[in-house]
């Protein structure tokens, strides 16, 4: 149908969250706790540096573990950016755990990321 014009109409969606800044931030907290006792016992460790707008930043130290060996790994079943079991836990790896797990319980949580 060839120059037949169609009106597109735009709904906007607007979610609101059940959950107070303090319950979010809590949340937050909590997992990072999670995530740092098993880096911790992998040589490594992570520190909540912000989170403003869905996006939190974090601080990294990469693990001193072989993976064959992790902790972390095995807690949070991820493999991804791995090739060997004797190299260390790429901080990609480790992100990308993070932001899954973030967005499974707190849905506002868009990325994740680290500064240097």
């Amino acid at each position: 149908m060839a120059g037949v014009r169609q009106k597109i109409r735009i709904k906007y969606i607007v979610i609101e969250s059940k959950q107070s800044n303090m319950e979010v931030d809590e949340s937050i907290n909590k997992i990072i706790t999670s995530f740092r006792s098993s880096l911790k016992e992998d040589g490594g460790d992570i520190e909540l540096v912000d989170f403003k707008n869905g996006i939190i930043k974090v601080r990294i130290k990469r693990t001193t573990v072989p993976v064959t060996f992790s902790k972390f790994l095995r807690e949070y079943k991820t493999r991804e950016g791995i090739s060997c079991g004797r190299c260390r836990i790429p901080t990609s790896t480790i992100v990308s755990a993070l932001e899954f797990e973030l967005k499974q319980k707190i849905p506002m949580i868009i990325k994740v990321e680290v500064e240097k």
